[in-house]
C-alpha cells in the first residue's frame, strides 16, 4: 500500500501538537486570525524565520563542511559511538539509485530515521499558543517551500514506480519496484520539514517557559537547513547526503 506523504505533511502539525498536549488536536485553521505581524512569537523564534528567509535567497551552494560537522554532533550526542561515515550524493535521482542498488533485502534490514528525530517533553498549551503556533506552520512552511523539496525527494520514487509500469513489468518486478520505493522514504528525512517542525517546536518550548538550553537539538536541525541540507538517508554504512538547491520561483 502506498503512503501519501503529502497528506501525511498535511497532518503533521496536529500530530505534532497532539505529540505535545497528549490530546487529539483538530483542526485550527477555521479558527485562526491572527496574522504574522501580530502574533507574539518570541525573539528567537522570529530571528530563525528571518535566517530562513535569508538561507532561501543564497545563492544553493551548501557548506558541506559545516553540515558534516552538524551531522557528526547531532550523531555524538545521541550516542554514536564512531563517527558515521558521510556519502554525498548530487541529487535525490542519484541518492535513490545509490540506495535501490543495495537491493530489497538489504533495506528490508535498515531501522527507520532516527538522526534528525527528537521527542519533546510534554507542555500545557491554551488556546492562544496552539493558534499563534499554527500560524507559525503555515509561515515557516512556506518560507522554506517545505513541500516543495519534500516533492522533490518524491520524484524519483515516483518516477522508478512509472517507469516499472511502462516497461509493463511483472507484478511481482512491479510490486518490488514499489517495495524498494517504500524502504528507501523510511531511511530518509528531508531537512526543510524537520527544520520547519523545529521552528515550531522551539516556539511553544520558549513560550511555555522552556529554557534554550532545552532547544539544542531543534537548533542543530535547523542549522543544517540554513546550511543548505536538503536530505539524509541513514543506513549502517553511511549517512547518505543531498544538498538543497535552487527551486524555481514559482510567484
Amino acid at each position: 500500500m502506498d503512503i501519501d506523504r503529502r497528506k501525511v505533511l498535511a497532518g503533521s502539525f496536529c500530530l505534532a501538537l497532539e505529540s505535545w498536549t497528549g490530546n487529539t488536536v483538530v483542526d485550527l485553521r477555521p479558527g485562526i486570525v491572527a496574522s504574522m505581524e501580530t502574533t507574539p512569537w518570541h525573539p528567537l523564534t522570529r530571528s530563525l524565520l528571518d535566517r530562513a528567509q535569508r538561507a532561501n535567497a543564497a545563492d544553493g551552494r551548501a557548506n558541506t563542511a559545516s553540515i558534516e560537522r552538524t551531522i557528526r554532533d547531532v550523531a555524538r550526542v545521541r550516542g554514536c559511538a564512531n563517527p558515521p561515515v558521510i556519502k554525498w550524493r548530487t541529487d535525490p535521482f542519484e541518492a535513490y539509485a545509490y540506495l535501490s542498488q543495495l537491493g530489497l533485502d538489504e533495506l528490508l534490514q535498515m531501522n527507520n530515521a532516527q538522526l534528525w528525530c527528537r521527542a519533546g517533553p510534554k507542555v500545557e498549551l491554551d488556546d492562544d499558543r496552539l493558534n499563534s503556533a499554527a500560524v507559525l506552520g503555515g509561515v515557516i512552511g512556506d518560507t522554506m517551500r517545505s513541500s516543495d523539496h519534500d516533492r522533490l525527494l518524491m520524484a524519483p520514487k515516483l518516477f522508478a514506480k512509472a517507469r516499472a509500469g511502462a516497461e509493463n513489468a511483472s507484478a511481482e518486478a512491479v510490486f518490488k519496484v514499489r517495495a524498494v520505493a517504500a524502504q528507501v522514504g523510511w531511511l530518509e528525512t528531508c531537512l526543510p520539514v524537520v527544520a520547519a517542525q523545529a521552528v515550531i517546536d522551539i516556539e511553544l518550548l520558549l513560550s511555555s517557559g522552556a529554557s534554550k538550553e532545552s532547544i539544542h537539538h531543534q537548533l542543530r536541525v535547523f542549522e543544517a537547513y540554513e546550511l543548505g541540507l536538503l536530505a539524509t538517508w541513514e543506513t549502517p554504512g553511511a549517512i547518505v547526503c543531498v544538498a538543497k538547491r535552487d527551486l524555481p520561483n514559482t510567484a
